[in-house]
């Protein structure tokens, strides 16, 4: 529903847009769709910084649609009313730097490869000044990193608003002008925080078999490095052996990863939902003053320009 009028105040006219939206717009979760929670600030966000005065909103969020009222003032200048610029970002750091109003609003964007493909991805906002591009995410254990085929680690999966691994070909396609950092944060199940960065993070290409380069370590809360000890190896998956070990360590551990002779970290491990002394799970050996195999209860693996 849509109405306007127009007013004057002196000698300047207006356009007052009324308008109330009934959005279905929804994200998926493993529990089922529900509303997406964020809609009334985006819309915000974009009217506030819009080139005209932009006066009230109101909106409430229910289990049925979401009903949002808008009312925005316009100049009648001749100019157009209403348009909106949709561009071309190539990574979270790229929407960041163009629309800085996004700073602080983690959430799922769109991005387009340099091959033109549009992906969904999370960007996290927030963290250490924003524009961080989400390759890896995982804190419930809902999606299944274990058995995935060489293609769809290839490809991606899971769901960007939730866990998911973004896919080799589009890490690739990030990191290949080799000018990429990685950040690395993980959670223990007693709360324990800390991070890891590397200023070098670059994926090779699929007939490269997605070999790893990474180096530059940085580390906090006692974090010491775990994931070198990868670096130089192949992409390895349970239908494509390509690690030192004279078995297949994505077989035996169920996952896809950067295998060696097997791994001192294995961020795509089993997940489990408490802590469980095992190298099957999400892991980093080298996590505080001891060595240990322990699972943990997240991980976020992500990128931006150095």
């Amino acid at each position: 529903f849509v109405q306007w009028t127009v007013s004057t105040e002196g000698d300047m006219s207006w356009i007052v847009l009324y308008a109330v939206f009934h959005l279905y717009v929804t994200v998926i979760r493993s529990s089922g769709i529900t509303p997406h929670p964020f809609v009334k600030d985006e819309v915000g966000s974009f009217l506030k910084n819009a080139p005209w005065q932009h006066t009230e909103m109101t909106g409430s969020l229910s289990g049925g649609p979401m009903v949002l009222t808008v009312k925005s003032k316009y100049k009648l200048d001749g100019g157009l009313v209403f348009s909106k610029n949709y561009q071309k970002f190539k990574d979270c750091t790229d929407i960041l730097r163009k629309e800085p109003y996004r700073r602080n609003r983690d959430g799922v964007y769109t991005i387009y490869l340099s091959n033109g493909v549009k992906r969904r991805v999370f960007c996290d906002m927030t963290t250490d000044g924003g524009g961080w591009t989400v390759i890896q995410r995982r804190f419930d254990g809902t999606t299944d990193f274990q058995n995935k085929t060489w293609q769809k680690y290839a490809e991606g999966f899971g769901h960007p608003g939730h866990e998911y691994w973004f896919g080799n070909d589009a890490i690739h396609d990030l990191t290949k002008d080799g000018k990429k950092r990685l950040r690395i944060n993980l959670k223990k199940f007693n709360g324990q925080e800390g991070h890891v960065m590397y200023s070098t993070f670059k994926v090779g290409s699929k007939s490269k078999k997605y070999t790893l380069t990474v180096g530059g370590f940085k580390g906090s809360l006692g974090m010491r490095d775990s994931f070198t000890y990868s670096n130089g190896m192949m992409f390895s998956t349970k239908d494509s052996d390509n690690d030192k070990w004279g078995d297949n360590c994505a077989k035996s551990y169920g996952n896809g990863w950067w295998f060696n002779a097997c791994h001192k970290c294995n961020l795509n491990g089993l997940y489990y939902s408490k802590k469980t002394s095992t190298a099957n799970g999400i892991t980093w050996y080298n996590l505080g003053n001891t060595d240990a195999w322990e699972s943990l209860r997240s991980s976020k693996m992500m990128i931006k320009p150095k």
